[in-house]
């Protein structure tokens, strides 16, 4: 079960859709929030700063303290986010979840992935095209060791109750099905899909949802097991289109990602494409 749930603010921004997402996956587990703000210490300040000789001492110590402003800014701003967020919970719900605002110092990214290790689930933002390369989000989903959680950036589902599983034969997915099986039991429906991108590959893609659909009966759930055609159109588009548009789902489970031997995060070309694209939360797990 996800009791302790775990919202990091990375780029100094608490993401309203995932603190909502977060708060509704707690309510289905009676589970708590925890909100984590990081303060950049004096290592990560420094980062910001090149060595600088005596004549240059003056800006340097100037930009720093723009920093350190612009901090309590951003501290401020999701503090009164997550306090206004809170007040709303408790005038619109008999029993609120329960939530705490956390601060810590250093690089937000590594407290985030520390303070992952002990939570049951990460609730992260939707990072855009740019953030895939140029943000923490991406370090924390490989390194905290914890199913991790994507808020879309469209609209939230009113509840998560449609499950897709998007399904290969590849341990990374296997391991993300593992991780949602709590929100499966929860679940009102589970659809299993695998894509084969020939002809020939149909009836082995078939089989092996058919697989996993047998394999979750064993705990209990009643899953739907299909594949769809993708011999003349991007994988991740068909994915999408089932997954949103014919099955409706509110919730999308996929694995599909992996390290390259320098420890580059490297997505392969399905996985990139849903993770910019798809209007629904996304649970991944590495």
């Amino acid at each position: 079960m996800f009791k302790k749930i775990l919202v990091p603010a990375l780029n100094a921004s608490l993401d309203p859709k995932a603190l909502k997402l977060a708060v509704d996956a707690a309510r289905l587990f009676d589970g708590h929030v925890d909100c984590l703000f990081t303060h950049p210490d004096a290592i990560e300040i420094s980062r910001y700063l090149t060595p600088m000789g005596p004549e240059t001492a003056v800006y340097s110590g100037q930009l720093a303290e723009t920093i350190i402003d612009a901090d309590k800014q951003c501290a401020a701003r999701a503090r009164q986010l997550f306090d206004g967020f809170c007040a709303r919970e408790r005038h619109d719900r008999d029993e609120p979840v329960a939530a705490t605002f956390c601060e810590a110092s250093g690089n937000a990214c590594e407290q985030a992935i520390q303070q992952g290790f002990y939570h049951d689930l990460l609730v992260l933002g939707r990072p855009s095209r740019e953030d895939l390369t140029l943000t923490g989000a991406i370090d924390v989903i490989a390194s905290c060791g914890r199913p991790v959680m994507l808020a879309p950036n469209g609209p939230l589902p009113a509840t998560i109750s449609t499950v897709v599983i998007a399904w290969k034969e590849s341990a990374q997915a296997a391991r993300a099905v593992a991780a949602a099986l709590p929100l499966l039991a929860k679940a009102s429906k589970i659809d299993i899909i695998g894509v084969a991108e020939s002809a020939d590959g149909a009836d082995r893609v078939l089989r092996s949802a058919e697989k996993l659909a047998e394999y979750l009966r064993g705990h209990g759930l009643a899953p739907q097991a299909g594949h769809l055609a993708a011999t003349d159109r991007p994988v991740g588009d068909v994915l999408l289109e089932a997954a949103t548009g014919k099955l409706h789902g509110s919730l999308l489970v996929m694995g599909g990602y992996q390290h390259s031997r320098a420890r580059e995060f490297v997505f392969g070309g399905v996985t990139r494409r849903v993770l910019h694209s798809a209007p629904i939360p996304i649970l991944l797990a590495h």
